[in-house]
C-alpha cells in the first residue's frame, strides 16, 4: 500500500494535519490505535482557535468560560475577566472524534492500528501497522509523528523520550465553578500549578510534579486546601509534556504536537499548539520542503516559548517568585498584553515585543 503521507496519532495534530493534507489533494493514511481513548486533559481552548482553524464547535458538548481565578500561595485572590474571547472547555473524546471525522470527510484514509516499525529508506518511509493482528505495511513519501508524549515514533527510530510534568487529575461532581481556577503553591504543586476547570459533565481537578512518585499526595494535598472537592472519579496519571526546541524533524519523518514537545512553558496550554505545529508540518509538505517545517515554526513560535520559558525559570520554581508574579499580574498593562497574546493570539512581533518590555525591569 502506498500513500503520499502516513500520519500517526489521530489526536487535534495528527488530525489537524491529516484534514489539511487531504484538502490539497494529498493522499493521507491516518493511523490511530484507540479512536474511543479519552486523554486526561483540562480541554481549554482559547475561542479565536475555532475561527482560525476553521473547526465547528456545534456538533460537540462545550463551555464557555469568561473568568480565570488565580490563587498565590498565600492564599491572595484575584479573578481577570477575559476581554476579547473566552477559553471553551471541550470533551477531548468528543473533540478528537469530530477532528479525525473532519478529516475522513476531506478524504484521509483511516486506519485503526499499532504502529510496531518503521523504517527510513533514500526514496520512502515504510510504516509496519498491526491490524486486527495482522501485518499491513504502507509506503510513504512522509510520516508525520503526532502520536503524544509517549511516541512510538521516538522510540522506534532510537530517539529520546520527551522530558515532562507529572499530572494526577480527575473528575468531581461536587465543585460547581463558572471560573478556570489556577492555585500556586509549593506545598501541592512545586514548580506547576494545581487547577479547578468547569467541564461539559462535572468538574476537572488536578495538579502537577515533576516528581511523578508524589503526584497523588500532592493531589491530596490540593483537595485538602481547595475546598468542595469530594470523591474525585476517574483518577489518572498523566504527562505534559515540556518544551526544549530540540526536534522539528528528521528526514522525511516531522514531529508534531506532544511528539515535539510543543507545550506552551509556564501556561503548559497544548492543543492549539499541537494543532498550529500541524498546520505548519503540512505546509512544509504541500511544498515538498520538510526542512521548511522547523523555519515555519520558529518564526512563529520561538521567542515566545522561549520567553515563557524564562518567565518560568524566574517565577514559578519558588513560591517567593510566585508571590511577586501575582503582584505584577495585578497590574491593567500587564493583564492586557496577556490577553493579546494568549487569548487572542496576537501573531505581531510588537505584541510580543511589548509584552517582553513589561516584564524586562522583573528580570534583571
Amino acid at each position: 500500500m502506498y500513500s503520499t503521507v502516513v500520519v500517526v496519532g489521530g489526536g487535534p495534530a495528527g488530525a489537524t494535519a491529516a484534514r489539511i493534507l487531504a484538502d490539497r489533494g494529498i493522499d493521507v493514511v491516518l493511523v490511530e490505535k484507540s479512536p474511543s481513548y479519552l486523554k486526561p486533559c483540562g480541554g481549554g481552548i482559547p475561542s479565536t482557535a475555532f475561527s482560525e482553524l476553521d473547526i465547528p464547535l456545534s456538533s460537540i458538548s462545550h463551555r464557555y468560560v469568561q473568568k480565570l481565578r488565580i490563587l498565590s500561595p498565600s492564599s491572595r485572590e484575584m479573578f481577570i475577566e477575559l476581554q476579547g474571547g473566552s477559553i471553551v472547555i471541550v470533551d477531548r473524546r468528543e473533540f478528537d472524534m469530530m477532528l479525525r471525522e473532519l478529516a475522513k470527510n476531506s478524504g484521509t484514509e483511516m486506519i485503526e492500528g499499532r504502529l510496531t516499525g518503521v523504517k527510513q529508506e533514500r526514496k520512502r518511509i515504510i510504516s509496519e501497522i498491526v491490524v486486527n493482528g495482522e501485518i499491513k505495511r504502507v509506503s510513504s513519501k512522509y510520516l508525520i509523528a503526532a502520536d503524544g508524549v509517549n511516541s512510538t515514533v521516538r522510540r522506534l527510530m532510537n530517539l529520546p523520550p520527551v522530558d515532562y510534568v507529572y499530572t494526577y487529575s480527575g473528575r468531581v461532581d461536587s465543585v460547581i465553578t463558572d471560573s478556570c481556577e489556577f492555585w500556586f503553591g509549593s506545598e501541592h504543586a512545586p514548580s506547576f500549578y494545581s487547577w479547578v476547570f468547569p467541564k461539559p459533565n462535572g468538574t476537572s481537578v488536578g495538579t502537577g510534579t515533576l516528581n511523578h512518585t508524589k503526584a497523588k499526595e500532592l493531589f491530596s494535598r490540593f483537595t485538602r486546601r481547595r475546598a468542595g472537592i469530594q470523591n474525585p472519579k476517574e483518577l489518572k496519571g498523566y504527562k505534559i509534556p515540556i518544551w526544549r526546541g530540540d526536534i522539528y524533524n528528521i528526514g522525511r519523518v516531522l514531529f508534531v504536537g506532544d511528539a515535539a514537545g510543543h507545550v506552551m512553558p509556564f501556561t503548559y496550554e497544548g492543543i492549539y499548539y499541537a494543532m498550529k505545529s500541524a498546520t505548519l508540518a503540512a505546509e512544509a509538505l504541500i511544498k515538498d520542503k520538510p526542512g521548511l517545517y522547523r523555519k515555519l515554526w520558529k518564526r512563529r513560535f520561538y521567542t515566545r516559548f522561549r520567553f515563557m520559558n524564562t518567565l518560568k525559570g524566574h517565577f514559578l520554581d519558588s513560591d517567593e517568585g510566585i508571590e511577586k508574579l501575582f503582584d505584577i499580574f495585578k497590574n491593567p498593562k500587564v493583564q492586557e498584553a496577556s490577553m493579546r497574546l494568549w487569548l487572542r493570539k496576537d501573531t505581531s512581533r510588537g505584541g510580543l515585543l511589548s509584552y517582553i518590555s513589561l516584564f524586562r525591569k522583573f528580570l534583571s
